[in-house]
């Protein structure tokens, strides 16, 4: 059986930027806001009708919805609460996704 890479090695093979990008297709080519936040379009974590509240960072990857107030610090939380999975299911997933 193929072992997982670690945390670690998964967060370290992904890269925020392009993570989002491809999870976030609204998203708008990324304009910096302060402390390295941009607008990352509409929250995919409610019915949001209006950009503006969603932000991620593209360097650590963290998020947050200043409307729902869902949030994270880096990919592995993101994929976490989208898809409903423990850390452990989230960072296979991140595994088989993004060929890590």
């Amino acid at each position: 059986m193929k072992r997982r890479p670690d945390a670690a090695t998964i967060k370290a093979g992904v890269n925020p930027r392009s993570f989002y990008k491809a999870e976030l297709p609204e998203m708008k080519e990324p304009r910096r806001m302060a402390g390295g936040w941009v607008d990352g379009g509409l929250c995919p974590f409610h019915a949001d009708g209006r950009a503006g509240s969603f932000r991620v960072h593209l360097e650590t990857g963290a998020f947050c919805c200043f409307a729902c107030g869902a949030k994270g610090g880096d990919i592995v939380a993101f994929v976490q609460q989208r898809e409903g999975l423990s850390f452990h299911d989230a960072l296979a997933k991140l595994t088989d996704d993004w060929e890590v």
